[in-house]
């Protein structure tokens, strides 16, 4: 039980995890003061390689496929357009 009215409190909803389905972190008084955005670097950070959205993963790999492809195919065509300048030239 939590005694006291102020207490500042970061709760994680989407654990990723089958065995937790929140995590509750109480803010140390002295720190209750920083901004809402650093508290919630400091707990995802305390998280460490927990998945927070497990689908976030799916779209970090998609788009990381999408580009990987794309750079693929930008380095193909390049090469055909030097190797067909190299063939105009030499011809």
């Amino acid at each position: 039980m939590v005694k006291g009215v102020s207490k500042q409190v970061i709760v994680v909803n989407n654990t990723g995890n089958k065995y937790f389905e929140k995590i509750v972190f109480y803010v140390t008084p002295e720190y209750s003061n920083i901004s809402t955005g650093k508290l919630n670097t400091a707990a995802v950070r305390y998280l460490g390689g927990y998945d927070i959205k497990p689908h976030c993963n799916n779209q970090l790999r998609s788009r990381y496929k999408k580009r990987r492809n794309l750079r693929v195919v930008l380095i193909s065509v390049l090469a055909l357009i030097v190797i067909s300048v190299a063939v105009a030239v030499v011809l």
